[in-house]
């Protein structure tokens, strides 16, 4: 919720994708959510594909979990935030993973093979895997993401000396 309400500062609509129709988050964190006119919500909907044109992200398909409905959510962006499993089955191999499904990035950022998508949290952080480190990259996913969208490119850290 916090990153959500974070990334309206940069976005026209942040779109909260969850497959069950309550959260987990605290009240306040989701009251916050609520409140902000730039969330929207698709509860009770599970990822299947992220759409990509030429040029990145262009959707994402979900399927409704009470009647099997599928439809695509139009979007040029998506910051992906998952519990304690990496559930990346979804991503149908169209961002590189490893070998047990967690999103690879490139070292000392966020940044995944595909532009315009970012990682983190327990989805790309296998060895951790805790709250304060999804919080931590998070931020990351979020500062990288603010300067993609402003058209800067994302600093690789690995060609620093």
């Amino acid at each position: 919720m916090e990153e959500a309400n974070f990334l309206t500062k940069f976005a026209s609509e942040v779109i909260i994708v969850h497959r069950r129709d309550e959260l987990r988050a605290s009240k306040i964190m989701q009251d916050r959510a609520r409140e902000n006119a730039k969330i929207s919500w698709k509860l009770n909907k599970t990822p299947l594909e992220v759409m990509a044109g030429e040029n990145g992200v262009t959707g994402l398909k979900v399927k409704n979990n009470e009647t099997n409905e599928e439809e695509i959510i139009e979007t040029d962006g998506i910051f992906v935030a998952i519990g304690h499993k990496p559930n990346t089955s979804f991503l149908n191999g169209q961002i590189d993973t490893d070998e047990t499904g967690y999103i690879n990035v490139v070292p000392g950022t966020t940044e995944t093979n595909v532009p315009g998508v970012f990682a983190c949290g327990d989805v790309q952080d296998k060895k951790y895997r805790q709250a304060i480190t999804a919080a931590g990259t998070g931020c990351m996913a979020a500062l990288d993401a603010e300067r993609y969208l402003e058209g800067n490119a994302v600093h690789d850290w690995s060609k620093s000396s």
